[in-house]
């Protein structure tokens, strides 16, 4: 008799057990996540921090944890974690009352882009995994990786300009101010402008002074079409992110040797309106970071045709800045409007991907 007792009470406390799961189990379970940088280079390894919390007096005895994750970002294998088709992360846990688990992802970014890990699925099962309860967990863990940057081997520049000076042998392989005679310095001139043998003579720091006149602005346009008349998405985006790596190397160079640079491309930016991009030649700090930014975030397929993009920035009347158009194809359209972008006192070189 007290054998059917027993099974009695068992049956009983699993009911119970299934209740609880199914009304508790997931009440008060929440999860974290945030990465332990916003930027990163191509290549780097970064920490994803990740915790999940039980704030309540009930245990979870199983309680999996499911999200996708791009496969850009590499993670390293963890007994607690299952990856599926690089893309699919399951955990599983179980959590005692007012407990909280914190792991840390060593995650290495192999892919340009864009990540925004905006969710999570929990599900809380019973003993016997008859009964589940299921939610959704909102998270906001966000990296950019930023494009793999060339060396100098690496880049197809254009051997001569259609007017007699390279933007690139301007821009990269020379000096691309006129030296103008030295002044004293002021706070805001950058260190390696100093002059060290003037200084040591005056008693007082003294700076290059350059001819204002010499001193262009660089825009980089870059078209994300691989053929002619493209609206689909391209089937070669290792060229585009060639371009995209160009681009990235090109202004590390100018923001390393204070000169404006802009970018403009016909794409548009993941999670974000449909526009083409344009940012106005300036530097700092701030400015490149959103530079690099729009290029990590640069989905390879177009918001208006490449010529389109040229007719805007005919629109703006520009003059005195270099132009670099990063494209796999012209058409004899972009060579006329590349001849107004001349006509109206600019430099146009054109990078071939």
């Amino acid at each position: 008799m007290w054998v059917y007792k027993l099974l009695l009470a068992a049956i009983v406390v699993l009911l119970i057990e299934s209740y609880l799961v199914l009304k508790y189990g997931l009440s008060k379970v929440s999860i974290e996540r945030g990465f332990d940088t916003l930027h990163a280079n191509f290549g780097q390894s970064v920490h994803l921090i990740e915790k999940i919390s039980n704030k309540k007096i009930i245990p979870v005895p199983w309680l999996k944890v499911e999200s996708r994750i791009d496969s850009g970002l590499q993670f390293g294998r963890q007994e607690d974690l299952n990856i599926l088709q690089d893309e699919f992360h399951i955990s599983i846990f179980s959590m005692l009352p007012y407990t909280r688990i914190i792991r840390t992802h060593d995650v290495k970014c192999v892919k340009r882009g864009f990540y925004h890990l905006k969710s999570a699925a929990l599900t809380a099962r019973s003993i016997t995994g008859s009964i589940s309860a299921g939610k959704d967990e909102t998270t906001d863990a966000k990296l950019y990786v930023f494009p793999r940057t060339l060396a100098m081997l690496e880049m197809n520049f254009p051997s001569h300009s259609w007017q007699g000076d390279s933007v690139v042998r301007r821009w990269i392989l020379e000096d691309p101010f006129i030296h103008a005679g030295i002044r004293e310095y002021t706070l805001s001139d950058p260190m390696k402008n100093i002059n060290w043998k003037a200084s040591a003579r005056f008693g007082t720091l003294q700076v290059n002074q350059y001819d204002p006149t010499a001193q262009h602005r660089l825009m980089i346009l870059l078209n994300v079409d691989t053929k002619l008349n493209q609206w689909t998405v391209t089937d070669e985006p290792e060229r585009i992110e060639y371009g995209i790596s160009v681009a990235a190397t090109l202004f590390e160079y100018a923001f390393k040797n204070v000169i404006e640079a802009g970018f403009g491309s016909n794409g548009f930016l993941k999670d974000m309106e449909k526009q083409p991009i344009r940012i106005e030649p300036a530097i700092g700090k701030h400015h490149q970071i959103k530079i690099m930014e729009n290029l990590a975030r640069l989905v390879i397929l177009r918001s208006v045709s490449f010529n389109t993009l040229l007719d805007r920035e005919l629109d703006k009347s520009p003059n005195n800045i270099d132009y670099l158009l990063i494209t796999a194809v012209i058409d004899n359209d972009t060579e006329e409007k590349i001849r107004r972008l001349r006509g109206k006192g600019n430099s146009v070189e054109i990078l071939k991907i």
